[in-house]
């Protein structure tokens, strides 16, 4: 499709995409691959991408928004991505802040998104979100030590799907969603994240930038999409950053 790129290998689609940003691809283009090499995720961390068993693909986009909901593309995606699988694959993913989806209490894909240099008027300004959904490997090519905490569309129903329809099942929702955002705001968008949200109500431990551990019960997400943390003293955190876990209540 000329709207598609498509690789058999590569680096990294997010590198790709970022590449053709610069060439003026338009919105909604996207770059998809049946493996990666250096695939990414948040926090610097790698993203297993083995051939022909999962979904790696980045899509530019080019919303009308202003700056300070750019940081809201990922919840966005999120709610795009568990859609897809709610529909085609008749799965009821959980989203965890900011940025994972998960199936069964276990990791099933994650979300990075990635901004050009934010400029006030909106002008120019474009997000390249990229996409990694396991669908089709089985629990014995996790490596050992992700067995217990990943899984696999394919584990979730004992069926194979075909990914190129997933992709575009999650391009489609992720385009309509942004485009609602546009016109009506957030609201609507994150009462349906909340929906799936997997930290509400739950104790957690947030490692911070800096290195610090904070425990606490997680109060959700608020309107500008950060999450609310309130520890066992009693103190309310705003979290913007860092990596967030499930934990056992002190």
């Amino acid at each position: 499709m000329k709207d598609t790129l498509f690789f058999e290998t590569v680096d990294s689609t997010n590198r790709v995409a970022r590449e053709l940003a610069g060439e003026d691809k338009p919105h909604g283009f996207a770059v998809l691959a049946g493996s990666q090499t250096a695939g990414r995720g948040r926090l610097g961390k790698a993203w297993q991408s083995p051939s022909g068993k999962g979904l790696y693909c980045t899509i530019l986009v080019r919303p009308e928004l202003a700056v300070e909901d750019y940081s809201k593309i990922t919840l966005t995606t999120g709610l795009a991505v568990s859609l897809a699988l709610e529909e085609i694959c008749q799965l009821q993913p959980q989203l965890k802040w900011p940025n994972d989806i998960y199936i069964s209490g276990r990791k099933c894909g994650g979300i990075l998104v990635e901004t050009s240099s934010l400029q006030g008027t909106g002008e120019g300004n474009f997000a390249l979100v990229g996409i990694g959904v396991n669908i089709n490997g089985e629990k014995g090519a996790f490596p050992a030590e992700l067995q217990e905490t990943a899984t696999t569309v394919f584990i979730e129903t004992g069926r194979e799907y075909d990914i190129w329809s997933i992709f575009t099942g999650i391009r489609v929702r992720l385009l309509q969603l942004l485009s609602k955002m546009e016109s009506e705001g957030f609201t609507a968008i994150l009462n349906q994240w909340r929906e799936r949200d997997m930290l509400q109500g739950k104790w957690m431990k947030w490692v911070t930038p800096a290195g610090d551990v904070v425990y606490g019960e997680s109060l959700g997400v608020d309107s500008s999409g950060m999450l609310m943390v309130r520890d066992h003293a009693g103190m309310r955190h705003e979290v913007m950053s860092g990596d967030v876990t499930l934990a056992a209540r002190l």
